[in-house]
């Protein structure tokens, strides 16, 4: 009888899952994370430089609250179509197709809302442009983190994590620069201009060859395949890939199957604290820090002087945020790297934890130049918190449904943040001690329901729906003893 290492060594076949370990991390993978570091810098950068010319906009058309309020819940609406569609398509058509048509049409829509003088115009350009780019995003995480080795994705999220910190860190910088000198027209148009790239990169490289084995597209995943080891110079095994079969397609259901129910409601939860506190952070964030962010007045922060929104925020103020974003890199980097020492959930668990005990210390308020360490010390924990989590979901919820999984979440977030307009302008400002206290407790909240999480995703391999159930510790023998004759 043969030892479970022999009987692997005398298979004439290989899983997905020892291709995709045999190709290691090399040349591919890079080109895969620099166009999807793109779509995410360019995503957060839409967000923030977003939120801080959004005075200068309200300016230039005298908006009404109930126009800006309209031209926030815009966004937050498309954004949260585009992220369920985006995904849902992407397992059904592909994540390649899905990132260059959705990429082309961001482009265009957005450079057209850039060039509109009239406002609802504007309006309509810019809402298609955000539902174009969230569509992207569940398509560009996925096919990074299926062609990435199990004990290398970690380092695949980290980078895109910090590829959306770098994006938040450039729109401070921008702003502070050259917000007064060129407009926000001229900082929106070059903003766009790096969404070329990606577009180039993705069109000469294949689909994820995890989805198109587990389609039934064999073909293409075999030359996709053959053009990753190409890319890392490694021995073309992809002929040996037999235990596959046509994966069905997914629906929201099987989210809610027994095995996931317990975690996908707990995540449900996470989710929708995580995105109603940020969201009304970065939407209430601008007119805050023009008047005293310690004063208990409610009309100080209001949107009621017009000269003061015209104005915008000042350099003192926007290098203070820079700094945050920066430091905001460093935790994102450490938070992410603890998990893979400690795991998912421990990780994301410390990073809230101590997020709620930066909001709440705002109690104490310091001066404005604290208020913003504070506040940008607590985004950037639960940006990596949130990021453990994204890394997650990828991990426990097979292929079949895994980048309408992730479109889902995101297009949850983005549904439960339309509300964040109203409750921005009209009950935190001018309150903004008691709403950090409050955010604070919600996300100690967020912390004990990962805590009832049972599932690990840490190194979890990603081969849920293969006709043969492999051990994980058979990835970890390597492909050394395999016949790599082709049949």
């Amino acid at each position: 009888m043969y030892s479970e290492k022999e009987t692997l060594s005398k298979r004439n076949y290989i899983s997905v899952d020892h291709a995709v370990e045999h190709a290691g991390f090399g040349l591919a993978q890079i080109k895969y994370m620099l166009a999807a570091c793109v779509v995410f810098f360019t995503e957060v950068q839409f967000i923030h430089l977003g939120s801080l010319t959004l005075p200068s906009i309200s300016c230039e058309w005298n908006l009404e609250k109930w126009q800006i309020l309209i031209l926030l819940i815009s966004a937050s609406v498309t954004r949260t179509i585009g992220s369920f569609v985006g995904g849902s398509l992407s397992d059904k058509y592909g994540r390649k197709n899905n990132v260059l048509i959705g990429l082309f049409c961001m482009i265009v829509f957005g450079l057209a809302a850039v060039l509109q003088t009239n406002f609802y115009i504007f309006l309509t350009f810019r809402a298609s442009s955000f539902f174009f780019l969230h569509c992207i995003t569940p398509s560009a995480l996925c096919i990074v983190l299926e062609i990435s080795p199990r004990r290398m994705r970690f380092l695949a999220k980290m980078v895109l994590a910090v590829a959306g910190q770098l994006g938040a860190t450039c729109s401070s910088l921008l702003a502070m620069y050259y917000l007064n000198s060129l407009g926000w027209r001229d900082l929106s148009f070059y903003m766009i201009m790096p969404c070329f790239l990606p577009l180039l990169i993705f069109f000469f490289l294949s689909d994820s060859p995890r989805y198109l084995f587990l389609s039934g597209d064999y073909n293409g995943g075999r030359k996709a395949m053959k053009q990753i080891y190409r890319m890392n110079g490694k021995q073309d095994v992809s002929h040996l890939i037999r235990n596959v079969k046509d994966q069905e397609r997914g629906n929201v259901k099987q989210m809610f199957a027994p095995e996931f129910e317990h975690t996908t409601w707990m995540i449900l939860g996470v989710i929708t604290v995580k995105n109603l506190v940020v969201s009304i952070m970065h939407t209430a964030m601008p007119y805050m820090l023009q008047g005293d962010v310690c004063s208990t007045d409610p009309n100080n922060n209001t949107m009621s002087n017009e000269k003061e929104n015209c104005r915008g925020l000042t350099s003192k103020t926007l290098y203070s945020l820079t700094k945050g974003h920066i430091l905001g890199i460093v935790i994102t980097v450490v938070s992410l790297s603890m998990s893979q020492v400690v795991g998912r959930r421990r990780s994301s668990i410390t990073c809230y934890i101590f997020a709620a005990g930066a909001m709440i210390s705002n109690i104490w308020c310091q001066g404005k130049e604290a208020f913003i360490l504070k506040i940008t010390t607590a985004s950037a924990l639960i940006h990596g918190g949130s990021a453990i989590i994204n890394l997650f979901i990828q991990e426990i919820y097979p292929t079949s449904i895994r980048a309408m999984t992730t479109g889902f979440f995101f297009s949850l977030g983005h549904l439960i943040s339309t509300a964040s307009p109203y409750v921005s302008i009209y009950l935190v400002l001018g309150h903004e001690i008691h709403f950090f206290t409050f955010g604070g407790l919600l996300f100690i909240v967020c912390a004990f329901m990962l805590l009832r999480i049972k599932h690990e995703g840490k190194d979890a391999p990603l081969q849920e729906t293969t006709r043969y159930n492999t051990l994980q510790s058979d990835l970890d023998w390597g492909l050394e003893e395999l016949d790599y004759d082709s049949d």
